[in-house]
């Protein structure tokens, strides 16, 4: 047998080295893919779609692989159509397209904003496919809309202090002059009434200035330690006497722990609060003022950037008049912005009432449908050290893993930011989530889909809360319930009698959810094997 040469043992020996370090390299790169914090896949022509790592079944809300190859790009995952065509052509003409952003629909009804680099695939020179990265960018939006938000605010908050400052000079001096004039035409009323008009405009305008100043958190404050039951109590006999006999006036208060506030300018604050919502029942209804304390978390406060974590003292204004829209829900705090008859409003209200809150490191959350009254949330933190004495008070926070759980929860939900925040916390406790935009869409994802729970926003479009829990009842009986809304338990709209529901108060946050989620599955499990239909022999 003729013996191996140097030179053929040599490069036998560079080719095996060559193989290992093909497969390393191989190895690598496939582990640099699975495990990667962006969607990559390919997809066909036809929107076929060919692979995809793990990251991107998780974006998609598919439970494997199998699951993915099932869909299609086009028809199946992009929310609109015409990002897909816009998408694929830039491809066409240029060969890859970076940072383009769409919205896709998941397998259990959620929508993902995502960005998007593509390269466009060829094969002999035709088009054979896309090649994708995808990066879910859904909370990353909501925080930067929420921050948008903010800085108009602050940019108009500190145009209109400027502004005031100086007007505040102009209107001293003009009334002043007038007070001068007055005084030196006391023997000619008709000259003095003149002066005595200059003054009384004066003095509006010198209202107005303070207004402004109130927006721009320029104002001085006198703190000190303020119950927020003392001081919207002071308020009750007040307001039974301006809101009128057609509107139905109710006061419920919770112990709160103790704030720092001006309690002259709170006053304001409520007063506002509560002729605006008279204002908008003209033919009567009712009007709830309520206290709670709340405790925010690092959770929810991801959702809202200008919240810090913490304890707070919580009042609400609620009443039952006309609503509005999201369009005037975004403008309702802007200077001289008013949806009141000319001559019925300044506009300065609810402007007052912002600057006042957050002068004080406090925010305020607005809920609110059309033809189906208001809320407004003034949350105020509490002093350092006044936690209440006993331990027992204060449930204890809960782990994560008391928290998480693998059963099939669905949310019905048309504010699309509170659905994806309640949908992603969801998730995140392993929760498997179907999640809809109103109660048809939530009744068609049950058609194939059995749900442990079900959340249900009370007021949607198409079919309601209560509507839909009658028909979900029917497909599932027993089926927990809970209702959410931004109204209070009080004020918020009756359910079908003997409906087995709970209510959730919006706005709510991850954990707090979490934890009724958790606690209502439990109960329901305990109950369950002593229920008529477990007990039956048929």
């Amino acid at each position: 047998m003729k013996s191996e040469t140097l030179d053929e043992k040599a490069l036998r020996d560079e080719h095996a080295r060559g193989q290992e370090a093909l497969r390393i390299s191989e190895e690598r790169n496939r582990d640099l893919v699975e495990n990667s914090a962006y969607g990559i896949f390919r997809a066909s022509a036809d929107g076929s779609f060919q692979d995809g790592n793990p990251t991107l079944l998780r974006i998609t809300g598919c439970a494997s692989a199998e699951d993915l190859l099932a869909l299609n790009l086009a028809r199946d995952i992009f929310r609109f159509p015409e990002q897909y065509a816009q998408l694929t052509s830039a491809c066409r003409e240029n060969g890859r397209v970076h940072g383009a952003e769409a919205e896709w629909r998941r397998r259990d009804g959620g929508l993902v904003t995502v960005r998007m680099n593509v390269r466009q695939l060829t094969v002999a020179g035709q088009p054979a496919g896309l090649e994708v990265i995808a990066e879910d960018v859904t909370e990353l939006r909501a925080v930067e809309r929420q921050l948008r938000q903010a800085q108009k605010f602050e940019a108009v908050g500190q145009l209109a202090g400027g502004i005031a400052h100086d007007f505040n000079n102009v209107v001293g001096a003009i009334l002043g002059w007038a007070e001068l004039g007055f005084e030196q035409s006391r023997d000619n009323p008709q000259i003095a009434e003149r002066f005595t008009r200059i003054r009384e405009q004066a003095e509006r305008a010198a209202t107005l200035t303070r207004e402004l100043l109130a927006f721009a958190r320029r104002q001085v404050l006198q703190p000190r330690a303020v119950d927020l039951n003392t001081v919207a109590g002071g308020l009750v006999s007040f307001l039974d006497k301006v809101i009128g006999k057609d509107i139905e006036f109710k006061f419920l208060n919770a112990k709160l722990d103790s704030v720092k506030a001006d309690s002259a300018q709170i006053e304001q604050v409520l007063m506002n609060l509560c002729l605006n919502a008279r204002d908008a029942m003209p033919q009567g209804g009712r009007l709830v003022i309520e206290t709670e304390m709340v405790e925010l978390d690092d959770s929810y406060c991801r959702f809202y950037p200008y919240v810090q974590a913490g304890r707070y003292a919580v009042v609400s204004v609620s009443d039952t008049g006309i609503g509005m829209d999201t369009e005037t829900r975004e403008r309702i705090f802007e200077p001289f912005f008013t949806t009141k008859e000319r001559g019925k409003g300044t506009g300065m209200g609810l402007a007052t009432a912002y600057g006042i809150v957050k002068q004080h490191g406090g925010f305020i959350h607005v809920y609110s449908e059309p033809g189906h009254g208001s809320l407004f949330r003034v949350y105020l933190p509490v002093l350092e050290g006044t936690q209440a004495e006993s331990g027992a008070e204060k449930a204890p926070a809960p782990s994560l893993a008391e928290l998480r759980g693998t059963e099939t929860i669905l949310i019905a939900e048309d504010h699309e930011s509170i659905r994806e925040m309640s949908r992603q916390a969801l998730l995140g406790m392993g929760y498997r989530v179907l999640s809809a935009c109103d109660g048809q869409e939530a009744l068609q994802l049950c058609s194939h889909e059995t749900p442990a729970l079900a959340i249900l926003d009370v007021i949607m479009p198409k079919l309601g809360g209560p509507a839909t829990a009658v028909s979900l009842l029917k497909m599932f009986p027993g089926l927990p319930v809970v209702f959410t809304s931004g109204y209070s338990a009080d004020a918020s709209e009756p359910l079908a009698d003997g409906m087995p529901a709970r209510h959730l108060q919006k706005p709510y946050s991850p954990t707090i959810l979490g934890r009724l989620v958790r606690e209502i599955l439990d109960q329901h499990r305990a109950q369950k094997p002593v229920s008529p239909k477990a007990n039956s022999t048929r």
